[in-house]
């Protein structure tokens, strides 16, 4: 269990029984790619210790941020701010877990790769909103978590990342808590089972985009989406041309290419 619900059961063993209340609280998804794939054709023994090893490290970064941990599924993880203790920077905390998360999986990565195994990346997605909080389950389950739609944004937004080529997706309404996140606009993404689209960013690191204040030519090509399919066609050609590692600037200009325009992009998958 989270340290932080154990000391808040303990100091309040009257919350031990079921029900929930109102709450806005922060969520981080992550998840492995391939994973599935690496376990058909590793040992299951060493696939399990890779596995155990890379669950220890993210999981003690979320509670070193003081973050619950609301479930582990396979490879994946997810962690919510703000329950049970209100944390009102809790999209700071979630958006510098998340980031975290990222570095310490490319680490785990890139060791891992030396010793001859082929990890995947680690995709995050994170979201906030309001959600029911509290012991669910009925009388056969006792389980400390959160329902809501919040939650299913916060999972399918770490999907989106397969589409779209990021690693780390965060929603506009956690980035409105983050004044000074290096991060650049994606658009507004209609996700599976969604009637309203969700603003969404590509979180990087600093070392690898100043932002888009100090990347003009994102920004302009960005801006034209909804201005110009064809002047936004030709700079996203141009800045994929300039930049062939850049996934999310590809992303762009194949949707142009397939005549696509505007800032509305359709996923579908969960």
């Amino acid at each position: 269990m989270s340290p932080n619900l154990v000391a808040h059961l303990i100091a309040h063993p009257d919350r031990l029984e079921l029900g929930g209340e109102r709450r806005e609280c922060s969520f981080v998804f992550t998840d492995l790619a391939d994973f599935t794939r690496l376990m058909e054709v590793t040992d299951p023994a060493r696939a399990v210790a890779v596995l155990n090893r890379y669950l220890d490290g993210m999981i003690a970064i979320a509670f070193r941020h003081e973050g619950t941990l609301d479930r582990v599924v396979g490879d994946a993880i997810a962690i919510m701010f703000s329950a049970p203790l209100t944390q009102p920077d809790h999209r700071r905390r979630a958006l510098t877990c998340a980031l975290d998360m990222r570095d310490f999986a490319a680490r785990h990565r890139a060791e891992l790769a030396a010793a001859g195994m082929d990890l995947g990346l680690t995709r995050i997605g994170v979201h906030c909103g309001e959600v029911i909080v509290g012991n669910l389950g009925g009388k056969a389950i006792f389980d400390y978590r959160a329902l809501g739609d919040p939650v299913n944004t916060a999972s399918r937004l770490e999907t989106a990342n397969k589409r779209l080529g990021t690693q780390v997706c965060v929603s506009q309404a956690v980035i409105d808590g983050c004044p000074g996140a290096v991060a650049r606009p994606i658009g507004r993404l209609q996700l599976e089972g969604k009637t309203i689209p969700v603003m969404a960013w590509e979180v990087l690191a600093p070392e690898a985009c100043p932002g888009v204040a100090n990347d003009p030519a994102y920004a302009e090509a960005f801006r034209l989406l909804s201005e110009s399919p064809v002047a936004a066609h030709l700079a996203f050609s141009k800045l994929r041309a300039e930049r062939p590692q850049d996934s999310l600037v590809g992303f762009h200009a194949e949707r142009m290419e397939r005549g696509e325009s505007g800032n509305l992009i359709r996923l579908g998958g969960k």
